[in-house]
């Protein structure tokens, strides 16, 4: 569960809304982008419906799991500076997970920010540690990773998304620990290298899945599906808008 206790909350939330799905909402239609997926050393096959993209009109970043024989799972990442055409050699960013899970598991989530070439990368990892979620990024293009930051930890396997403005970084996440199922999220000034805020998304009497983000200067939109347990449909987006205080 998320402890926040009498700390405030870093974002000025506004009211919980709601739509339909729409044309450009996450979805696995970056699974199609496995063309001339690389065979990645010590793993069996790649997770194809695992495969995320981001980028911009010159470069193109694609990340994916690739499973081993035990089952357990490597990520990996690649960059293309020609949209897709051809890619760089790719590169390793996790390894830890020993988990059984195969692809059985939630896809990672990505960022880019073009104006500072940073790669925001957020995913469900089973390390021997500990279960949870994780943020890594690239200070160069993809070149190389800084060490994994701990995000939230927990054991049921959570879906997160993240989103970037400068060196802010916003990182939003099925909270692993919750009775209920609710969108927790941690804020960076410090381009993710420490997570010093967090707080909760949604209120607990709002039932939400598979969230994503966006930033923009101090402003965070986060959307998420509603669960069709609560008797309503994956189809029906809720959202909500906030100011980073």
């Amino acid at each position: 569960m998320l402890t926040v206790g009498c700390v405030p909350d870093p974002v000025d939330w506004g009211n919980v809304a709601y739509r339909t799905s729409q044309l450009g909402d996450p979805d696995t239609r970056s699974a199609i982008m496995n063309a001339g997926l690389p065979a990645v050393p010590g793993t069996v096959n790649p997770c194809i419906m695992s495969i995320r993209t981001a980028g911009d009109s010159s470069e193109l970043f694609r990340t994916w799991w690739s499973v081993r024989a035990d089952s357990s799972v490597l990520l990996s990442m690649q960059r293309s500076e020609n949209r897709g055409a051809s890619w760089d050699a790719a590169i390793e960013v996790e390894s830890r997970d020993r988990g059984r899970r195969s692809c059985q598991r939630p896809a990672p989530g990505m960022a880019y920010d073009h104006a500072s070439g940073y790669v925001y990368l957020v995913y469900f990892v089973e390390a021997s540690d500990g279960a949870g979620v994780f943020f890594a990024h690239s200070m160069d293009k993809g070149g190389m990773f800084h060490s994994p930051v701990p995000v939230v930890y927990g054991n049921s396997p959570s879906v997160a998304s993240v989103a970037a403005h400068g060196d802010s970084v916003v990182v939003v996440f099925e909270d692993p620990n919750s009775m209920t199922q609710r969108i927790g999220i941690v804020l960076s000034h410090t381009t993710g290298h420490l997570f010093d805020q967090r707080g909760q998304v949604t209120p607990d009497d709002v039932a939400a899945v598979a969230p994503w983000l966006s930033v923009n200067h101090k402003q965070i939109t986060v959307w998420w599906k509603t669960p069709a347990v609560t008797g309503g449909s994956l189809d029906r987006v809720g959202y909500r808008v906030g100011v980073w205080k």
